[in-house]
């Protein structure tokens, strides 16, 4: 807990630091309506930067390059898109606006090694990216001298609720080149349930007939499967699997107990947390406990013969033919069939492990960055704030309330008398979202932690949402989760119930720390790169042969010394050194 209150100073630091370090560009009043919960819904320096960035006051309307792509579930075309429209309304700007289409990447580096980005890219800022025209270049805009509360306020508000994402986007030479996407926590939100990575399942009935617990340790959830293994619960005979893998979450699932979290694994060669320190599973002593296990369920017949050969269909197939004990996957799709059969399970401790912990995603990403070249960063400063209000982060996913003068082209929502927000697209077309129409790319700099409650707000409608307060079981910090969709807990047909006995076997286990984007040079992303391509290959070879017998685990020890030979401390060093000011500010190392 002392490292944790250690780690809250030094991220509140940071914020209260560019607050009080960085002076504003221009001054400001904010005398703008509220976009809720007492945030400037005009952005903290809108008023005056118009005058200072030749707006209204001048007599001339900016005209800003803003370069995007539609998100896959959008059907309108790029200038039809309502929350530009807003944006160019409210702010009194015109937006020439390029769709960066299928090949978005391809194009974003031709912008950039032209040296011609537009003012505003509507989209992620990859890392190397960051360091390679950030920080080496300097083609993009830092930040930090407009993150204070005169000039964006409600940036600077988000930061302070979510310091670690301020810890993730800044780079080395601590500087800000993208604003970040702020989704924050949701409990169990309609598109998942809590953890990303561990989605293993139980056949309860089949557990009962064994007479046997719920496993939560790893010799336990052996034990299971060998009862499963001895007594066919299910009455299937040769064909019984007592334990299915797929999308690799059976591996990971073995990791985790092991002890490491903050990432997905298959053979261990993906960084992870361990003890508060950066490290990689496939070069540890864990790494032999992680053979010998799946060794022994192989040999033993509690997993198939065909275990590394079975693709994703034939995994699924085997399901749903009820021959499954125990599997893992994305969803309960699989055992639609005999969904109310099906539990799920916890993390589980093991020798090595005596913590139960998922990590959950993080509920922030990079965001919008910005050419250094720009004529109105101000201007700019003051259209992103507004994305961080409660209004801003509520128009641009679901667009206005339907009969306000916000309204255009009416494609207002409204809420139902069951408490559902919907919109005329919605009426129409049963497949259609509140987004349809309104928005571009989804993951840009706002906040859209509050934009459901927002809308509620607004309407002057009893907010039917639930809210509900996990613990993190490594810091010991509880936060409360709004539930979004309250129906996903009806338990009334399998995707609902995959949810539900996600959520029961997750809630009392989370942790919200996870990897976040790792800030490399050019130089060491191609060293680290060329390290990856032999050693992951290496590691998934040879730990296949380790896994079948091919090779015995009385020479892991050699093993190591061959990983250690292909530069693999050299490998890990370059993660460690990139990743210390991440567990510098989370674990006080």
């Amino acid at each position: 807990m002392k490292k944790r209150v250690a780690a809250l100073f030094l991220a509140g630091s940071m914020v209260l630091g560019l607050t009080a370090c960085s002076s504003s560009p221009s001054s400001s009043t904010n005398d703008s309506a509220s976009g809720g919960s007492g945030e400037s819904a005009s952005g903290g320096a809108a008023a005056q930067t118009q005058a200072n960035n030749g707006g209204a006051d001048s007599g001339e309307v900016p005209v800003l390059r803003l370069a995007t792509k539609l998100h896959t579930e959008q059907t309108s075309a790029l200038e039809d898109i309502w929350a530009f429209k807003n944006l160019e309304k409210k702010f009194n700007v015109k937006f020439e606006l390029e769709d960066l289409g299928d090949n978005s990447d391809e194009r974003i580096n031709q912008l950039f090694m032209a040296d011609d980005l537009p003012d505003i890219m509507w989209m992620p800022l990859s890392t190397t990216n960051a360091m390679t025209y950030g920080v080496g270049e300097g083609m993009l805009l830092d930040w930090t001298p407009y993150m204070n509360e005169e000039t964006m306020p409600n940036l600077m508000k988000a930061l302070e609720d979510y310091p670690d994402a301020l810890v993730a986007s800044t780079t080395p030479d601590g500087k800000v080149y993208s604003l970040p996407y702020i989704r924050g926590p949701v409990y169990a939100n309609n598109t998942g349930a809590f953890s990303g990575t561990i989605r293993v399942n139980i056949n309860k009935a089949w557990l009962d007939k064994v007479n046997m617990d719920i496993p939560t340790t790893l010799d336990e959830f052996l034990e299971v499967a060998r009862a499963f293994k001895a007594q066919d619960p299910g009455g299937v005979g040769a064909e019984l699997i007592p334990v299915s893998d797929n999308q690799n979450k059976i591996k990971d699932y073995i990791w985790n107990a092991l002890g490491f979290y903050g990432s997905g694994q298959t053979y261990g060669t993906n960084f992870a947390i361990k003890n508060g320190q950066i490290t990689l599973p496939a070069y540890t002593p864990e790494a032999k406990e992680f053979m010998q296990t799946l060794n022994t369920m192989l040999k033993e017949g509690l997993v198939s013969p065909d275990y590394f050969t079975l693709e994703q269909d034939a995994n699924r197939a085997n399901v749903a033919k009820g021959i499954v004990g125990i599997f893992g996957d994305s969803t309960l799709q699989p055992a639609e069939n005999n969904w109310q059969d099906w539990v799920a399970l916890s993390p589980l401790s093991s020798d090595v492990n005596d913590t139960r912990v998922a990590h959950v995603n993080a509920g922030y990403s990079l965001g919008t960055y910005v050419s250094a070249k720009t004529e109105y960063p101000e201007l700019i400063a003051s259209i992103l704030d507004y994305m961080y209000s409660d209004e801003g982060g509520s128009y641009y996913q679901a667009g206005p309330m339907k009969g306000t003068e916000n309204e255009i082209d009416g494609n207002g929502w409204w809420i139902t008398e069951d408490g559902r927000v919907v919109n005329a697209r919605m009426e129409a077309d049963s497949t259609a979202t509140l987004t349809n129409g309104n928005t571009a790319w989804y993951y840009v700099a706002g906040r859209f932690d509050h934009m459901e409650s927002f809308r509620y707000e607004l309407a002057g409608v009893e907010n039917p949402m639930e809210y509900r307060t996990v613990r993190d079981v490594i810091t010991g910090k509880e936060v409360e989760m709004p539930v979004v969709d309250v129906s996903i807990f009806n338990d009334d047909n399998w995707d609902h119930h995959w949810r539900v006995i996600q959520t029961d076997a997750m809630k009392d286990y989370l942790t919200f720390i996870v990897l976040p984007p790792v800030y490399l040079t050019l130089e060491q992303k191609e060293e680290a790169d060329d390290y990856a391509t032999v050693i992951n290959d290496y590691v998934t070879q040879e730990t296949a042969k380790f896994i079948v017998g091919e090779r015995s685990l009385d020479e892991f020890d050699a093993y190591q010394n061959e990983l250690k030979e292909l530069g693999i401390e050299e490998y890990i060093n370059i993660y460690k050194d990139a990743y210390s000011g991440f567990t510098d500010a989370t674990f006080g190392n």
